[in-house]
């Protein structure tokens, strides 16, 4: 009878993870028993996990970035910053991002963009708090300062829209939930997150670097599996809208995409590369049209600059011939 009840127990808490309030309220009203209380009792702790799903304080934000940056320029070998000319690349990468940046609804973050050394990946990715890196190998596949800022605009845009710190926030969640089906067994980290449930659901990472450790692994797992279409779709929607106030012609970002194989990303949930260039030119079309003289767009003033000299850092240019994604 006893290993039944640990069943009925253990599926309990399971499927509490979906219905818990419903469930805590069945099992006190049927009065069924120690264990169906303690199933109760679990259920309204998991309820209890979603209070977590609040905004992060901008410190939360600013400590999470800077790991995730850590992160990701080792595990792309550095930036490129050894010497003059590669400072300089440096430089002008900055200068585009953050003019970028500035037409953007976050401009007071602290913007901060670097080439990573890797010479293998076509990729370019972001953390929360204004961090955004490109590989070396996509800068190789730029041809124009227009299509460096489409994919510049594109990883801000996942900033401004909060799109890691949603995965953040999934992963905080997912922790609590993990602990209160655990039961009293649980790692320290766990503690602090149950902790953050019943206050206003936010951690102070800073504190904590096994804390920080713990979230930042679980991020970067989620991150992995890549953003959702409709993340991309609205990233791309942005970037458009920042490329125009900074006066750069879309289309240029529109014709990288194009370049690229593989749909746009190895990912399923990747739109494929041409539902994103028919969405930018959706848009282009419809600010083209507008009867608000303030919004419509002028394609004569929109520009595709040309490279400068310190590009040369990069190296020999090769067509991208690999799979354009981020891991942001």
């Amino acid at each position: 009878m006893r290993s039944r009840m640990g069943m009925l127990v253990a599926a309990g808490l399971g499927l509490c993870l979906t219905s818990c309030a419903q469930m805590a309220k069945g099992l006190k009203a049927a009065n069924l028993g120690e264990d169906a209380n303690r199933v109760a009792a679990a259920a309204e702790k998991v309820q209890s996990c979603d209070k977590l799903k609040v905004e992060p304080a901008i410190q939360e934000e600013y400590a999470l970035g800077s790991a995730l940056a850590i992160h990701w320029a080792r595990q792309g070998g550095g930036l490129m910053l050894s010497g003059a000319a590669e400072e300089k690349l440096s430089t002008y990468v900055n200068t585009v991002g953050r003019n970028l940046a500035m037409q953007s609804p976050r401009p007071e973050l602290g913007w901060t963009f670097g080439v990573l050394k890797d010479t293998d990946s076509f990729n370019a990715l972001s953390a929360p708090g204004g961090y955004v890196f490109v590989t070396r190998r996509l800068l190789q596949g730029v041809d124009d300062e227009a299509q460096l800022a489409g994919v510049l605009a594109h990883e801000i845009a996942h900033v401004v829209l909060k799109h890691a710190l949603h995965q953040y926030v999934d992963v905080k969640v997912s922790t609590c939930k993990g602990a209160a089906v655990a039961g009293a067994v649980v790692s320290t980290v766990a503690s602090k997150v149950v902790g953050a449930s019943r206050a206003d659901g936010r951690l102070d990472l800073d504190s904590d670097t096994g804390l920080m450790g713990k979230m930042v692994e679980g991020t970067v797992e989620l991150a992995g599996k890549g953003h959702r279409r409709d993340e991309e779709l609205a990233a791309d929607a942005l970037a458009v809208e920042l490329l125009l106030s900074a006066g750069y012609d879309p289309e240029a970002y529109s014709r990288l995409l194009g370049q690229t194989t593989g749909g746009g990303g190895i990912l399923a949930n990747h739109p494929r590369k041409e539902e994103r260039q028919e969405r930018i030119a959706d848009l282009l079309q419809a600010r083209r049209n507008t009867e608000d003289p303030l919004a419509r767009v002028d394609v004569a003033s929109l520009h595709r600059p040309a490279l400068p000299a310190a590009f040369a850092a990069v190296g020999p240019v090769k067509k991208a011939t690999g799979v354009a994604k981020d891991a942001k």
